[in-house]
């Protein structure tokens, strides 16, 4: 079995090294877009009228537009994990990648509706229906946080099963460990429209899923750039 870098194979290019390192920066975008938006998302509910008159898109867009994107990078990076597992590790690496799937696959969805269903009737005040399509109340127990729930919960199995892919010794295990804790720590956006934690609890796991996401991607890239892998 030979050794090779995923550069060699793609002529000198680096896409894992590149898809990592965007997707590191579509983060930590909407983690300070969404952290900027936390009093808008829990202001308190006055009714569908008063929230489409106080709605500002700029704010809105800045988190939600990242989020969209991540689906897109994401998907390509577990790809190029894909690409370059080999041997026991590809059950593992398939698994990875069927849940980047799903999770692409509903999230942009959810996303794309945000971006032009809702912002197209709150901008024409056309309120029938609307409710239960936006991120205000009653979310997380709206369409979206069902979506977001079932999404992320694709993406949390995606990281748990990837973190399979990577040894338990050298510089592989704090990849191991970093995909683990953002896996179990992202659950929580699965289990809160089903069951929904006190918000201070809430908070500090999504604290800790942010710092995970951010380690992960962040020696991912570096595994990229500098690792040799096994290819079969």
């Amino acid at each position: 079995m030979k050794k090779t870098t995923l550069s060699e194979l793609q002529g000198g290019r680096n896409p894992g090294f590149w898809s990592a390192l965007i997707t590191l920066a579509i983060i930590i975008w909407y983690l300070v877009a969404f952290g900027l938006y936390q009093p808008i998302l829990h202001a308190p509910w006055n009714g569908i009228e008063p929230y489409v008159a106080s709605f500002k898109p700029a704010p809105f867009f800045s988190w939600i537009i990242p989020c969209f994107l991540l689906t897109i990078s994401y998907l390509v990076l577990i790809v190029c994990v894909y690409h370059v597992s080999c041997g026991e590790n590809k059950i593992w690496s398939l698994l990875t990648l069927i849940f980047a799937i799903a999770y692409s696959i509903i999230s942009s969805t959810n996303y794309y509706i945000q971006m032009t269903v809702v912002e197209y009737n709150v901008a024409h005040k056309s309120l029938e229906g609307l409710s239960l399509l936006l991120f205000a109340h009653p979310y997380p127990h709206s369409i979206p946080g069902a979506l977001e729930g079932i999404g992320y919960g694709f993406m949390s199995l995606s990281f748990l099963s990837a973190a399979f892919i990577f040894r338990k010794k050298n510089n592989e295990r704090w990849l191991r460990w970093s995909f683990t804790g953002a896996g179990l720590t992202g659950i929580f956006v699965f289990t809160d429209p089903i069951y929904s934690l006190p918000l201070k609890i809430i908070i500090v796991i999504a604290i800790a899923n942010g710092v995970f996401l951010l380690l992960s991607m962040t020696f991912l890239s570096i595994w990229f750039k500098s690792g040799r892998f096994k290819v079969e």
